[in-house]
């Protein structure tokens, strides 16, 4: 479960920073089919980047120290010392699950889009329009599916029908339903992401950007212009349709009177290069350690890792302390104190400590990750320099050393 949130939220930082940059950089731009390809490029990102591992082979000691293992927190009251363990795996579970609902709840309500256009396609009057089907009847409004245009009954806007079936046919061919549909498992995905609705908003923007553009390079502008304020009127009938009424018009006619924008003006979008770049390197790549020599068996590479000095961060079998964890916390809750100054000051948080455990399950490098008071932060290392051995850990059935983390929480009642 943590390896779906944390997915979950690389791909919102994703989303996020390609958003703003096209918020910041493209969105005025008349480049429309560079901007298509800049939105659902962002997609790609949001839904590929966190799920990528490329290996590195270096690393350093702040991944090391993210990467190590943490013990469940141990809380010492001012008033009543007791060991309180809090494991970040329930509230992950717990996480999860509101996310799962929520992915269930669209994903059913995709369904039951879906299931709507069906039923307008049944009811509706069909006639065939070269490659296109269309549907008419006297509850819809003009709009368009892939091959499906909607149409209200044709004594409707009768001079105006040629205008609507040539505006939708261009979506069609366009393949902007396929947008919307991308869009509506990106919204799936990231539901719970507050700006989701940029994305549609933009992406629907620049499909009518570009039908716009390909209607006034066969007609007239003008009267292209007279049809859209003739028929735009504040209506939605669906969000799987590419609606002509959709968009307030004066967007859209800025842009259509909007000069071009000039060719160097693509340089901005050289600039998401190193955006991409750094998304990569932050969420794709992971270290690796050097290959290990193929000639020998697994267990001989752990020996030689071991012999070389490494500290495993995460081995088949963790190191466990003995009595178990209910152990560890007696142990805890007996050995630790609480500083009589620090309770008089109001002093109280969590101290992160790690440690090695060798493979004689010794507690060895008993060292502060970080802390709050230097009070607290010695009580803490002074009870884990005293703690008896644990049983080791080991990897493909040797014992290795284990790097361990853990908070222990000082609280004031």
């Amino acid at each position: 479960m943590n390896a779906l949130l944390n997915y979950l939220l690389e791909g919102t930082v994703c989303l996020a920073l390609m958003g703003l940059f096209y918020r910041l950089f493209l969105t005025r731009n008349t480049f429309f089919t560079w901007n298509r390809a800049y939105l659902l490029t962002a997609f790609g990102i949001a839904w590929i980047v966190p799920a990528l591992n490329i290996p590195l082979l270096t690393d350093t000691v702040v991944f090391k120290e993210v990467l190590t293992y943490q013990l469940p927190a141990m809380e010492l009251s001012s008033m009543n010392p007791q060991t309180v363990t809090t494991s970040w795996n329930t509230l992950s579970f717990l996480l999860s699950g509101i996310y799962l609902t929520g992915l269930v709840f669209f994903l059913i309500r995709f369904g039951w889009g879906l299931r709507t256009l069906y039923t307008q396609a049944l009811i509706a009057k069909k006639s065939s329009w070269g490659n296109y089907t269309l549907l008419e009847h006297p509850d819809f409004e003009p709009s368009s599916f892939f091959h499906w245009i909607f149409l209200p009954p044709e004594h409707k806007n009768r001079a105006d029908r040629e205008w609507i079936l040539a505006h939708e046919a261009a979506h069609g061919r366009l393949l902007h339903s396929l947008d919307v549909l991308l869009y509506q498992v990106l919204k799936i995905t990231f539901w719970f992401f507050p700006f989701i609705r940029f994305f549609e908003k933009a992406l629907l923007e620049v499909h009518e950007y570009q039908v716009d553009q390909k209607m006034t390079e066969n007609h007239p502008k003008e009267a292209y212009v007279d049809l859209l304020l003739h028929l735009i009127r504040p209506v939605q009938q669906g969000t799987l349709v590419n609606n002509f009424n959709q968009f307030q018009l004066k967007k859209r006619l800025n842009m259509m009177y909007q000069p071009k924008s000039p060719v160097l003006a693509r340089i901005s979008y050289a600039l998401v290069l190193p955006l991409i770049g750094l998304l990569l390197v932050f969420f794709a790549c992971e270290t690796q350690e050097e290959k290990p020599n193929l000639n020998l068996s697994p267990e001989e590479q752990i020996s030689e890792r071991v012999m070389q000095g490494e500290v495993f961060d995460v081995v088949e079998d963790m190191p466990y302390p003995a009595g178990g964890m209910e152990g560890w916390n007696a142990f805890l809750r007996e050995n630790l104190t609480y500083p009589e100054a620090a309770r008089k000051d109001g002093i109280e948080g969590t101290v992160y400590a790690i440690f090695t455990i060798d493979t004689e399950g010794d507690i060895h490098d008993v060292e502060l990750l970080r802390g709050v008071d230097p009070r607290l932060d010695q009580e803490a290392l002074r009870v884990l320099r005293k703690a008896p051995a644990w049983t080791p850990g080991k990897q493909k059935g040797i014992e290795v050393p284990v790097k361990m983390r853990v908070p222990i929480r000082f609280k004031l009642n």
